[in-house]
C-alpha cells in the first residue's frame, strides 16, 4: 500500500509556503484560545501533513478524549496509524468507527486492509463483503474480493480517507 510513510504532498514542515506555512499561521491564530476537540484536530491534520506520525497520533487522541463518537475524529486517528504502520490500532479506531456509522462502507473496507495487513484474510474477507453488502458498486472492495476483473497479486488501494 502507498499510503504508510507516504509523501506529506504538501510544502514540508520548514518552507514558508504550502503546509508548513499553513501550520504557523494557525498556531499564530490560536495561540491565546484554548484547545478544543477540533482544533486538535486540525493540528493532528497538519502534523500528519508534516509527516509527524506520532504528534498528529497524540493530538487525534486528545480529541477524540474530549468527542469519543465523533466519525471524523475515528477516521483520522485510522489513517494516522495506517501510514504508521500500527495495524492493530488501526483495526481499533475503524471498529470503533463502525460502532459509530455501521453502514459506513469505507470503514469497513479500511477494517478490511488493516485485517490484510495483520494477517487475518477471513476478517478482512468479512469485512469487503460488508463494504460490498453496503455499497454494491464499491470497486476496490469487489476487487479484493475477485468479483471484479482486477490485477493479479495486486494487493487492494487504501480506501481514500487513508490515501495522501
Amino acid at each position: 500500500m502507498a499510503f504508510p510513510g507516504g509523501s506529506s504532498g504538501g510544502g514540508g514542515g520548514t518552507g514558508g509556503s504550502g503546509i508548513g506555512g499553513l501550520e504557523r499561521l494557525y498556531q499564530k491564530v490560536t495561540k491565546d484560545l484554548p484547545d478544543t476537540a477540533r482544533s486538535l484536530n486540525v493540528k493532528s491534520v497538519l502534523a500528519l501533513e508534516n509527516n509527524r506520525l506520532q504528534e498528529a497520533a497524540e493530538l487525534i487522541g486528545r480529541a477524540l478524549a474530549l468527542e469519543p463518537e465523533e466519525p471524523v475524529f475515528l477516521i483520522h486517528m485510522a489513517k494516522v496509524c495506517a501510514r504508521a504502520g500500527w495495524w492493530s490500532e488501526t483495526a481499533g479506531s475503524l471498529r470503533r468507527a463502525i460502532y459509530v456509522d455501521p453502514r459506513d462502507a469505507e470503514s469497513w473496507y479500511g477494517l478490511g486492509i488493516a485485517f490484510e495487513k495483520l494477517d487475518q484474510p477471513d476478517q478482512a474477507r468479512l469485512c469487503w463483503e460488508q463494504c460490498v453488502a453496503i455499497d454494491p458498486a464499491h470497486r476496490e472492495a469487489r476487487n479484493a474480493l475477485g468479483l471484479d476483473a482486477a490485477k493479479p497479486d495486486m494487493p487492494p488501494p487504501p480506501p481514500p480517507f487513508m490515501r495522501s
